[in-house]
Parts: C-alpha cells; sequence; structure tokens
C-alpha cells in the first residue's frame, strides 16, 4: 500500500532533474556533455577564427554561453596546463580578456589535468561580465572550455548552470565526416 504511494511522490520529486538529463555528443571534437541543461541550443560544430586551430562548438541557454574549442595541432613535448608561462601563451593566443598566468586553480575535467579560472569583471556601471574558463589537454591535445554571461545585479542562474554541466563532460575519440 506505501508502495503505491511513493511511486507518484518519487516521479514528482525527479521531475525536475530531468530538465538535466539532455545529453550532447561533439564526436568532431571528441567530447560528450552528459548533463546539459535542456533548454541550451544544440550546439554547431564549425572553424572560427577566435580558434586559432581548430574546430569549435557555441551553446546558448538563456543570456549565458558555452564555447569549447579544440586545437588540431598537438600540443609541444611537455605543455601543462599547470605551468604560468604555457597559461600566459594561451592567454596571449585567445585573448580572452581573462588572465589565466596568475588567477585560477588546478582542477578535473572529463578525469582529465585542468587549470580553470572564474572572473568577474565590471562590463559597464551597471554590467558584470562572468566568466568561467578552462583549459585541458586530451591527448596532446588542447581544449579550451569557456563559459561567459553579463548579469545585473548578480551572477546570472543561466551561468551557473552551464558551469555545472561541465562537471559532466568526458572525452572520447574524434570523429569526423568523410571529406573525400
Amino acid at each position: 500500500m506505501h508502495r503505491a504511494r511513493a511511486v507518484p511522490l518519487i516521479a514528482l520529486l525527479l521531475c525536475p532533474l530531468a530538465a538535466w538529463a539532455n545529453e550532447v555528443d561533439l564526436p568532431e571534437l571528441g567530447v560528450r556533455l552528459a548533463e546539459l541543461p535542456s533548454a541550451a541550443t544544440k550546439p554547431q560544430v564549425s572553424e572560427k577564427s577566435e580558434n586559432p586551430g581548430g574546430p569549435n562548438a557555441v551553446m546558448h541557454l538563456g543570456i549565458a554561453e558555452l564555447d569549447i574549442s579544440r586545437e588540431e595541432d598537438p600540443v609541444p613535448p611537455g605543455s601543462d596546463v599547470a605551468d604560468p608561462g604555457y597559461r600566459a601563451a594561451l592567454d596571449r593566443r585567445y585573448h580572452g580578456g581573462v588572465e589565466s598566468k596568475t588567477l585560477g586553480a588546478p582542477t578535473s575535467v572529463g578525469g582529465h589535468s585542468a587549470w580553470t579560472v572564474v572572473d568577474a569583471r565590471s562590463a559597464s556601471a551597471d554590467l558584470t561580465r562572468y566568466t568561467c574558463l578552462t583549459y585541458v589537454i586530451v591527448d596532446q591535445h588542447l581544449y579550451r572550455l569557456a563559459v561567459t554571461a553579463d548579469g545585473s545585479p548578480g551572477r546570472p542562474p543561466e551561468f551557473d548552470a552551464l558551469v555545472k554541466a561541465l562537471s559532466s563532460v568526458s572525452f572520447e575519440s574524434v570523429q569526423r565526416p568523410d571529406r573525400s
């Protein structure tokens, strides 16, 4: 008797979690996001000039944006995202406005050592630009994961939702369509 009443209650309690069940595969980048909010736009993989060496995918959730890029060329031997000199070179290459050379902390993304910076800067008198920038090297290729959003008076919840989604990132073999 108690069991029959518990099933609807459990379904009701788990309903909000269904919004996090959106799994997204980006085989061209070798990335899978297991818990992307369902309201996020479908990512499009493309080559763009802001990524100096490879494809990227951009998706939006309200006013927040997640940009994932992967460099095609392998990183130089001995490259380590924990090295401030290497991060300084990345800061110059990507012109992102966030200085990862002196800011941030070591983290882990998809089981790989990473470096993450969370930054808030005044964009105007009443607007703040929030950024979460992560560098990670996987199979000798640099990935750059950047979440950005502008908010006022506080940090937008969409920003927090995309940052949380980064905890579900896993890396796989890159698969590209044959361009013959």
